[in-house]
């Protein structure tokens, strides 16, 4: 059985993830979570009279079928404004399997696009998700460091993690240290130049400094042109 699921995940302005949600279930979506990030991007200032300044950004998660990819997907860029500089961008994953969502889990894949027995491209260049994972504090390096090497942009989740080399313990209780996830969204053809930079920046292959893994991108939206020609550049 071919199972033709999607997760949307669309980064927008704090504050947009409301109507956007609204927009994408007039679109036939069923839902959606939501998470808090910041999100620094070439479009937004760093510092405001000399401080660091951050973005708040919400993170919406949408798991849709994959025939209603398109429709939702351009629903949320136009309300979220996606495209326009600085207000976000939103992208797709396909999902191998998908539990809780029972009317979805049992639908079978009658839609998917094919062209010459292929299935067509959804973006001109493909593109790749770098999700790092480091200790609190180290993602603005990360961020710096993909940068140089030519990414837009990056979101930075805040969350806990133990590994095999953090065993903290405070009076017996066990300590989990707060971890930084970066989700940096490139065009394939600068991954490998942006996974080396940071590594040169942070070291991963040190015991405790953090993991890293790509993710493969099926189809971008809002991602603003001016961008797109950079890259091309």
């Amino acid at each position: 059985m071919n199972l033709n699921h999607r997760l949307m995940i669309a980064i927008v302005k704090r504050g947009h993830s409301r109507p956007v949600i609204a927009a994408a279930k007039e679109a036939g979506a069923d839902g959606a979570t939501i998470l808090y990030g910041e999100g620094i991007g070439r479009n937004e200032k760093p510092t405001f009279f000399g401080l660091p300044a951050t973005h708040e950004k919400d993170i919406v998660f949408i798991a849709i079928d994959g025939s209603l990819e398109d429709a939702v997907a351009e629903a949320v860029s136009r309300v979220g404004k996606l495209g326009i500089p600085g207000y976000g961008l939103g992208f797709t994953l396909h999902l191998n399997k998908l539990l809780g969502v029972r009317h979805l889990s049992n639908r079978v894949n009658h839609v998917r696009a094919k062209k010459g027995g292929q299935a067509m491209e959804s973006s001109p260049e493909h593109f790749q998700l770098i999700v790092t994972i480091v200790n609190s504090g180290d993602s603005e390096k990360v961020v710096a460091a993909a940068a140089k090497a030519g990414a837009e942009g990056g979101t930075i989740l805040s969350g806990r993690g133990t590994g095999v080399n953090e065993q903290r313990k405070f009076l017996n209780f066990t300590i989990e240290p707060e971890k930084d996830v970066v989700l940096t969204l490139v065009p394939e053809s600068y991954t490998g130049a942006i996974v080396e930079s940071i590594q040169n920046a942070i070291d991963l292959y040190a015991p405790g400094r953090g993991i890293a893994f790509l993710i493969d991108v099926e189809k971008v939206f809002g991602v603003n042109h001016s961008s797109l020609d950079r890259y091309h550049k």
